[in-house]
């Protein structure tokens, strides 16, 4: 099922990563309308790296015949049999009605996307493509916006010749130029030339009169339907002697003076935008086709040649070749001037800011420097530092004292001659060889530690600290010595448990002896007697042995941490403890709750000692209450074992009298007891050994009748090399 799961996943990622889109050009490249549209569409695109973008051109303006068209067809059947697109947009009638012909053979598992279209005269029927899913992006020829700005800026214009071929799209909003010649006013002649014909435009451009000006749609066809190329028409409108103005970018910074123009570029970005929805399946509205709005573009260097650089612009309009300031004009002299003048004063700052960062570097190199020798003539360990050779190059105020010399007389000199009392001890070679080692001088012991460095030529040097650690020696020893006397305080518990545990074995072997001896007198002692005797003898004398043992085990102390199973520790308690625990009438019940042996890592007797003190505080405490309440109700004390994550908790719980006055948080500390004859160092130990020993955390509380601690340890390892079985 996962593979499945992750083929699936897999075969997703690979189709978001090969979303295929095509650009259908109706024209060539190198069309400045095809190529602003296309650079409309990589713009959008060039954020969404999953999706690939290509490029046909039908190169409509050159070729339009039947017999091409059906060329194109059988072309793009083959082209696009193997190669199917997620989403095609298409530009400008010519390769609309294309697709419109041919989609359901060629794209018919395609999203497709028009634009390029007029918006008073599409060429199509924009409502059906729109029913049909196909986002329109429409463009907004300013016809009569550019006649009435025209009109604005050449108040004394008396005629407008406008310009336009028979192309598909120019045919289709010719209509549109012949419509509005009838609503402009009648003081300004318009006259149309909608025929391509080049020779009789140029004629009809030297014909123009004076306050003329040429309104330019396209030119790309000529009146036999061949293409006229497109420096031909640059040439034409660089000859005009009047302003030439145009409703498109296609001839913009070739020679027209501009105007509101219909762009390429919109009209690929909106497509891109519709594309994407469509591949990311987001909301498309389909009510209504998208516009593209003109924008207002003029050339400065146009409005210039015909005097027009003052007039008043519409707002936000784009000026192309505009003058240069005269910063930008002489940039690269003023750039060097900047460069060159300024650099001596530059360098001027910026030495003396260096010396004066340098000086403060200093101050402060010298302060850090005070304070860390402070810091070191504060240490009471000596310290000193030596290089490779033995040398010594620095030591703090604690080392002059310990070698009985001031700094004069140790910078600089061999280590072995200054250590000539402590040769036997510390030396050049002990301290390059031994990270730590300890010794013993003059009845005091001390530790060094090194730590090894490299200079700045990565020679080796070491850093060594000398401490005194006899104290910390004798508190440790002190510490051993409290807890062997608090264990010796519970040896007194545990012998009276011990004397109770014997009893009943020690009356069995009396009452073997006697009947043996009865036997033997009245000559009834067989091999069989002889036998269950001899088993019954045995029998409790193992058990002595075997209390002997754990007793013996428990009073002898841990050398050092090792795994043991915490489960058998605590058993081996209550073994001990059973017999006392019944004859003051208190039952022991021991939960186990794990799910298998649970191994700590620490001191096995010392945790031993510390569950039995707390036992026999929980008996002492019950005992306490019956005798303040005058009862002899059987106690209880439960014993509880379980896991959380990778810690163990051992709850111990009593019904006796509990804590009286809040005192839960003194109770663990050094001498404080509550007992007539008690000293105080029970649960101090307890906490030491948990806490310090084991590194487990012991916490008393309240409970509702009686009292109740807990102890919480962390998880050893079974397989522990030390692992006490």
């Amino acid at each position: 099922m996962k593979k499945i799961v992750l083929i699936l996943l897999l075969l997703i990622n690979l189709e978001a990563a090969n979303k295929q889109i095509l650009l259908l050009q109706s024209y060539n490249k190198g069309l400045k309308w095809s190529d602003d549209l296309s650079k409309g569409v990589e713009e959008v695109l060039i954020n969404y790296k999953r999706y690939e973008l290509t490029t046909q051109y039908m190169d409509s303006k050159k070729y339009h015949s039947k017999d091409y068209i059906s060329a194109l067809y059988n072309l793009f059947l083959q082209k696009y049999k193997y190669q199917q697109y997620d989403v095609v947009i298409v530009a400008d009638n010519y390769a609309i009605d294309f697709v419109l012909k041919y989609k359901n053979k060629i794209f018919k598992n395609s999203k497709l996307v028009f634009c390029g279209l007029d918006k008073d005269l599409p060429g199509i029927n924009v409502k059906k493509a729109l029913k049909e899913h196909i986002p329109v992006v429409l463009e907004n020829k300013q016809l009569n916006t550019n006649i009435e700005y025209i009109s604005k800026i050449l108040p004394n214009l008396k005629e407008l010749y406008l310009i336009n071929d028979l192309s598909l799209s120019s045919r289709l909003i010719n209509k549109k130029f012949e419509e509005s010649t009838n609503k402009i006013n009648k003081k300004l002649n318009i006259s149309l030339s909608l025929h391509g014909n080049l020779k009789k435009i140029e004629n009809d451009l030297l014909k123009l009169p004076e306050n003329s000006a040429i309104l330019f749609g396209s030119l790309f066809i000529d009146e036999k339907g061949k293409y006229i190329p497109y420096y031909q028409v640059n040439d034409l409108i660089n000859k005009s002697t009047v302003p030439v103005f145009s409703l498109t970018d296609s001839h913009l910074g070739k020679g027209v003076i501009g105007g509101k123009l219909s762009t390429g570029y919109e009209q690929g970005k909106e497509a891109a935008k519709l594309a994407i929805k469509f591949l990311e399946k987001k909301y498309i509205d389909f009510s209504k086709p998208v516009t593209a709005d003109a924008l207002w573009y003029f050339d400065y260097k146009v409005l210039k040649k015909y005097n027009l650089e003052n007039i008043k612009l519409p707002d936000n309009a784009t000026i192309i070749n505009s003058p240069k300031s005269f910063f930008e004009k002489y940039n690269r002299i003023i750039n060097i001037i900047f460069i060159i003048f300024p650099f001596i004063l530059i360098t001027l700052i910026i030495a003396i800011i260096s010396i004066i960062l340098k000086t403060k570097a200093q101050k402060k190199l010298e302060a850090q420097k005070k304070l860390s020798e402070a810091q070191l003539n504060n240490l009471e360990s000596s310290i000193f530092w030596i290089d490779t050779n033995g040398k010594i190059k620095g030591c703090n105020s604690s080392f002059n004292k310990f070698v009985k010399r001031d700094s004069s007389q140790i910078i600089s000199k061999d280590i072995d001659n200054i250590f000539l009392f402590l040769k036997k001890y510390i030396s050049k070679e002990k301290i390059f060889n031994y990270e730590q080692f300890e010794f013993n001088y003059l009845k005091k012991d001390y530790l060094v530690k090194n730590k090894y460095v490299e200079d700045e030529n990565r020679n080796l040097e070491a850093v060594t600290i000398i401490t005194n650690i006899t104290e910390k020696k004798q508190a440790e020893i002190n510490k051993q010595f409290l807890i062997q006397q608090s264990k010796l305080t519970e040896i007194g518990e545990t012998l009276s448990a011990l004397v109770h545990q014997w009893k009943t074995p020690l009356v069995e072997l009396s009452a073997v002896a006697h009947k043996m001896h009865y036997y033997n007198k009245k000559k009834r002692l067989n091999d069989k007697d002889i036998d269950d005797f001899y088993n019954i003898i045995m029998k409790q004398t193992v058990f002595m042995s075997e209390t002997m043992d754990s007793f013996r085990g428990f009073i002898k102390a841990s050398n050092k941490a090792i795994s043991f199973d915490i489960s058998l520790g605590i058993s081996e308690i209550l073994d001990i403890l059973k017999d006392s625990l019944k004859y003051n009438n208190i039952q022991a019940e021991y939960i186990n709750v794990l799910e298998k042996n649970i191994f700590i890592h620490g001191y096995p007797n010392e945790f031993k000692q510390v569950i039995l003190n707390l036992i026999n505080n929980a008996k002492d405490s019950i005992l306490e209450k019956r005798k303040k309440e005058k009862s002899n109700i059987q106690g209880e004390i439960k014993i509880i074992l379980t896991q959380i994550e990778e810690s163990v908790k051992i709850k111990i719980v009593d019904d006796g009298l509990g804590f009286t006055n809040n005192i839960e948080n003194k109770i663990f500390n050094p001498y404080f007891t509550t007992k007539n004859d008690g000293i105080g160092i029970g649960l101090y130990m307890a906490k030491l050994i948990i806490e310090n020993k084991m590194n487990g955390i012991i916490k008393a509380y309240n409970n509702i009748v009686g009292a109740k601690f807990i102890i919480t340890l962390p998880k050893g390892k079974e397989n522990d090399e030390n692992l006490n079985s």
